[in-house]
């Protein structure tokens, strides 16, 4: 579990909307360097809307921003590449490019934000693909592959820049449970490292239990936030319901 540290992600009274799919109403919300933080609701709750902005892929339309200290709203291009350089997200849908190999999909980011040889980039790429299970599909294109896999690969892809912050949206999506085994393993992996995660899950699931804190949301709204051992304190009957308290 991690100690209270640098705060290196801060919602401040946030409003946003992605039209129907999703809103989010005055969300105040802090993550700590370090923290596994999942952000926990039904569909259309908010939590993927507010995952984004955390990762600052969206822009609010009140309140304030600030991921490792940048405010993605009023950021420069070179701040904002800065920030991409430290972050890592993976998609409910995994966003490999589809006529790339799964290698070129994971060196990507490489290629563009570093100045690596192309030597240290295969290394790097390799040891990533086998991590998360799927070295033996380098070479195959993306949509040849089952979606755990694709995934999986997203998870090497986002890893590879060994990022200060990780986001995975609807960390349950596609994962069989030999997947989800692995994928949760690898996360703990990472942040036992210091790596800072921030998930969203739509129903209960064991990796709960290696997270520091469950921000619990319905509507829009935060409803609690709390350590997973304490979900049973909380008075609302959306999280009693969530988790079969009733």
């Amino acid at each position: 579990m991690a100690d209270a540290g640098e705060a290196v992600i801060v919602l401040d009274r946030v409003s946003a909307s992605e039209g129907i799919l999703a809103h989010l109403e005055d969300v105040s919300f802090t993550v700590r360097r370090g923290e596994a933080v999942a952000l926990v609701g039904a569909n259309r709750s908010g939590k993927g809307l507010a995952l984004k902005l955390c990762a600052g892929l969206e822009t609010p339309v009140a309140g304030s921003v600030r991921v490792l200290g940048v405010d993605p709203a009023a950021a420069s291009d070179e701040e904002i590449l800065h920030l991409r350089q430290r972050v890592g997200f993976v998609f409910a849908k995994p966003a490999l490019v589809s006529n790339m190999s799964l290698y070129n999909n994971v060196a990507l980011p490489l290629r563009y934000h570093t100045a690596l040889p192309e030597a240290a980039v295969q290394e790097k790429v390799m040891a990533c693909l086998a991590e998360c299970g799927v070295e033996l599909f380098h070479d195959h294109l993306p949509g040849g592959l089952a979606m755990g896999h694709a995934r999986l690969a997203a998870l090497a892809r986002a890893l590879v820049v060994e990022p200060d912050i990780l986001f995975v949206d609807e960390v349950l999506v596609g994962l069989d449970a030999a997947d989800l085994v692995r994928f949760r393993g690898i996360l703990e992996k990472h942040g036992q490292r210091g790596l800072t995660i921030v998930v969203s899950i739509n129903a209960p699931t064991a990796l709960f239990a290696f997270m520091d804190r469950l921000a619990l949301m319905r509507d829009g709204r935060l409803v609690a936030v709390c350590p997973p051992a304490e979900v049973a304190r909380v008075d609302d009957p959306m999280v009693r319901e969530f988790f079969g308290n009733n």
